[in-house]
């Protein structure tokens, strides 16, 4: 293992560069899954029991690396394991348990068409005690839908279909057993306590009020004001119906809806709202977070919070993707408005603002039944077998469906949109801070490049050391005060410029593996819509201009290339 790989998915991905060398099928054998721990998982450090899953997706043919947390990553880390790889497949379905005493592979086809949490107590009754921590699949990773998750503590891991990997693999779930409940060791107890307070006291202060009071839902009335939610697909900046299904509305109608807290493992922020009608079956209540309110909510012009609501506990309970789940039913309610597609395909009508069309589209889409045999395949993929000029409103990077946040607007993360080796993630580089901070100032191509290669490192900084980006306002100086936390957990020597210079070798190794799998840079491209101007509204006529893309995309290569030379020397 590389020196420079110091925990989490910089691990992962180092893992994955010694593996992959050149083309190959993401669902067959000769894909790998790795996991890496987060260095700080079980230790004192507040929102930092997390992991990163890293394999080849199977949406974009390109490397994929997700992040999820609590108990299974705590478990990881005390049974002592950096890393766990998993390589080929089995004949059959197949339970994978590891504790103190070795390695099992187990016969797993009796939780077939179970849900993660019903996997997870099944999984329990058999092994025989509740504290196994279970990471598993649902049907939708079962049937290879190319968005699918793996869940583990109710949290999700795998943007771009690391679930579908799993399940091609027939590996229905991991199963990890650490009976020391107390932790892993460090090398500097008392300095990292002493680190660890003081995150601590500034994760329950002013920078995380948002995620404690309201959660990451808040962000819809916002980008509504500033006139940059995406609605109907990206034709619309505005949606006229946002507020009826914001966090605030279930909140301010306690005798309507309740609302259940929860957080991650040793997270002092809890920031997950759920909401559920009163009346239902609490279990299904889901969180309230943005990305997924806005993929079932604006994207699809549905303004019922109950169906989007129930759209989220779906995608849940089949441990499938929400953002490229909204995103493909949004746009197969635009094919179906050009007679592309059936619009009775999923016996509701197919079209912007039905909400009773959700639920059949994501069953169908699960169990690859009908029409969602095709949009299982994600957006990209869709787009080519349904033909008819759909592709010019299949909204994706690399195969990647777009995240909830209006590129035309946001001109430094367009470019970081387009750049991003994962495809269209907003959490691999958050280059729309820049933009939000100051939406109306004029930057220069040299800054907009500067700033996106900065959140580019800063993020794979974080993804490291697994610290969760929502504490990201509570440092100081990320990069002196991360590397003192690793150095006193690890007791390995750190500090900011090797850990900025760890960040830019797992950049290098990320857009190696790409190039390794036919990556070029024609794929760093925004949508066809994002060509066209922006309706009416605070941003109307802006556009992601692609002769000014494309120049920005020269400068950030040249820029990306003298750190690559100023290593070698």
């Amino acid at each position: 293992m590389p020196p420079d790989a110091i925990g989490g998915a910089s691990i992962a991905v180092a893992l994955l560069d010694e593996a992959i060398r050149g083309p190959i099928d993401p669902l067959g054998p000769e894909n790998v899954i790795a996991f890496g721990a987060g260095p700080f998982a079980a230790t004192p450090v507040p929102a930092a029991t997390k992991h990163a899953v890293a394999t080849i997706s199977p949406l974009t043919g390109r490397l994929t690396d997700g992040l999820s947390s609590s108990h299974w990553s705590g478990a990881l880390r005390r049974l002592g394991l950096a890393a766990l790889v998993i390589r080929g497949a089995s004949a059959d379905w197949t339970l994978l348990a590891i504790d103190a005493a070795g390695v099992r592979f187990l016969d797993a086809r009796e939780f077939l068409g179970d849900s993660p949490g019903e996997t997870t107590t099944k999984v329990r009754e058999t092994l025989g005690d509740r504290r196994w921590r279970v990471a598993a699949i649902g049907i939708a990773g079962e049937n290879g839908v190319r968005y699918a998750t793996i869940d583990n503590d109710g949290r999700q891991a795998g943007r771009g279909g690391s679930g579908a990997v799993m399940g091609a693999k027939k590996l229905k779930a991991i199963a990890l057993f650490a009976a020391d409940a107390a932790g892993v060791q460090v090398a500097n107890p008392d300095r990292l306590r002493a680190l660890s307070d003081t995150l601590r006291v500034r994760a329950v202060g002013a920078e995380t009020a948002k995620y404690r009071v309201l959660g990451t839902g808040a962000n819809l009335r916002v980008l509504q004001r500033m006139g940059m939610l995406p609605a109907r697909n990206f034709r619309d900046a505005t949606f006229e119906g946002a507020e009826r299904v914001t966090p605030e509305r279930a909140r301010e109608s306690p005798q309507t809806y309740l609302e259940k807290r929860s957080g991650c493992a040793g997270c002092p922020v809890q920031c997950e709202h759920m909401y559920v009608r009163r009346g239902a079956d609490p279990k299904k209540a889901a969180a309230s977070e943005y990305e997924s309110v806005w993929a079932f909510g604006p994207n699809c012009g549905v303004d019922d919070l109950d169906a989007v609501l129930d759209a989220i506990d779906r995608c849940d309970r089949h441990a499938l993707d929400t953002i490229s789940t909204g995103a493909t039913i949004a746009f197969a309610m635009e094919c179906a408005e050009h007679g592309l597609v059936d619009t009775g395909a999923f016996g509701e009508a197919l079209r912007f603002g039905n909400a009773r069309v959700l639920a059949p589209a994501i069953e169908a889409i699960a169990r690859r039944a009908g029409l969602g045999e095709t949009l299982a395949l994600g957006v990209r993929e869709a787009a080519r077998r349904i033909g008819g000029g759909s592709d010019a409103f299949a909204m994706h990077v690399k195969g990647l469906e777009l995240p909830g946040y209006e590129p035309r607007a946001l001109q430094t993360y367009a470019l970081g949109l387009a750049v991003c080796t994962r495809g269209a993630c907003h959490n691999r580089a958050a280059a729309y801070d820049v933009d939000l901070r100051d939406p109306s100032a004029i930057r220069s191509d040299d800054q907009i490049v500067r700033d996106v290669i900065e959140a580019e490192e800063v993020a794979i900084g974080w993804d490291a050391l697994v610290l969760c980006k929502f504490v990201r306002h509570c440092f100081d100086d990320f990069w002196s005060e991360g590397a003192a936390l690793y150095e006193a957990a690890t007791g390995r020597p750190l500090d900011a410029a090797s850990f900025r210079g760890a960040a830019r070798a797992t950049w290098r190794r990320k857009r190696a593996i790409n190039a390794r799998l036919g990556w070029t840079p024609a794929e760093d491209v925004l949508p066809e819509r994002m060509n066209k101007p922006m309706a009416p509204g605070a941003h109307a006529g802006a556009i992601a201009d692609p002769a000014t893309l494309e120049r920005r995309r020269a400068l950030y290569e040249r820029e990306r290339a003298a750190q690559r030379e100023a290593v070698v020397v």
